[in-house]
């Protein structure tokens, strides 16, 4: 499958500091890319170079084949929430999204079009945006970035100040919008949520890139340990037969942590005891434990 964004050698200097080093990296078309590091990693200004917003010191960045500022309809091309610019207060979120639209000359009904898409139609749609709560904003960024139709999204913390439901309803929208072909670059700070939606993810660290693949390898792998859980009275003698099996065991009030044996023999130790399980699965690293390997090193001077 192709590439929508395509990062090559990229460099970018302020002074003394290289904010970006030699970073390459490319975004497939029609998936859901994470772009994660910490804070200070370089997330922000490679974005910025992408969406033309800020001249690399070396390198490409390229948005289908092109540098951003040859696309020759970008809003159509490139639909972004970066920059975080505040709203007038006074204007109801429909009529901010009705003077984008007048600006990239798009028609005016698409800003009801995109209202529904993020569920701020009828009334919400026609508050003042002084009355906007935070996850309400963060709606209407998405909206705005929708405005074009277009076949990249490019979110920053799309994320931050949504309720438990409106991350969910996240996740469904990007997840929909990746499965009608498009492509979506996230960057966020929410792993465990990144891990749901992401199909791959991007990890920098002081502007270079530390790992790349799919969240399913990253997070997958083999088991750390096979978690069992039983009553409290024969979990010692379960104990006692899994370390005669060869097992590591780490005994604790009503379960056990075992490493070295299969969870499928740590069933077939208990099934020969005659010991009832209440529990049996497979510890597995998470995205987040992967990326703090991955960017636990020293901080750069």
């Amino acid at each position: 499958m192709s590439s929508a964004i395509e990062v090559e050698a990229l460099t970018k200097r302020f002074g003394g500091v290289r904010a970006v080093d030699d970073l390459s990296f490319s975004v497939r078309e029609g998936a859901v890319t994470g772009f994660l590091g910490p804070n200070g990693a370089g997330k922000t200004t490679t974005l910025r170079i992408v969406l033309g917003l800020a001249r690399p010191t070396s390198g490409t960045a390229l948005v289908q084949g092109k540098p951003f500022a040859r696309l020759e309809h970008p809003s159509r091309v490139v639909g972004a929430s970066l920059e975080r610019a505040g709203f007038h207060p006074g204007r109801s979120g429909r009529d901010h999204l009705r003077s984008l639209c007048a600006m990239a000359g798009l028609p005016a009904s698409r800003a009801d079009e995109v209202l529904v898409l993020v569920d701020l139609a009828g009334k919400a749609g026609r508050r003042r945006v002084s009355g906007y709560s935070l996850g309400m904003r963060q709606r209407l960024h998405l909206a705005a970035s929708l405005l074009g139709d277009p076949a990249i999204l490019i979110l920053d913390e799309p994320a931050n100040g949504l309720d438990p439901q409106g991350i969910r309803w996240l996740r469904d929208t990007l997840r929909g919008l990746a499965g009608e072909g498009r492509t979506v670059l996230v960057s966020s700070h929410v792993l465990s949520e990144v891990a749901q939606t992401a199909d791959e993810v991007v990890v920098i660290a002081h502007g270079r890139l530390v790992e790349q693949g799919p969240v399913a390898a990253l997070s997958g792998g083999p088991a750390q340990a096979v978690i069992v859980r039983a009553d409290l009275a024969p979990i010692a003698a379960l104990a006692a037969a899994l370390e005669a099996a060869g097992g590591i065991v780490e005994p604790h009030e009503g379960w056990l942590r075992v490493r070295e044996v299969e969870a499928r023999r740590v069933g077939e130790v208990a099934l020969a005891q005659g010991i009832a399980l209440h529990a049996l699965y497979e510890e597995r690293r998470s995205l987040e434990d992967v990326f703090l390997d991955l960017t636990s090193g020293e901080a750069r001077p």
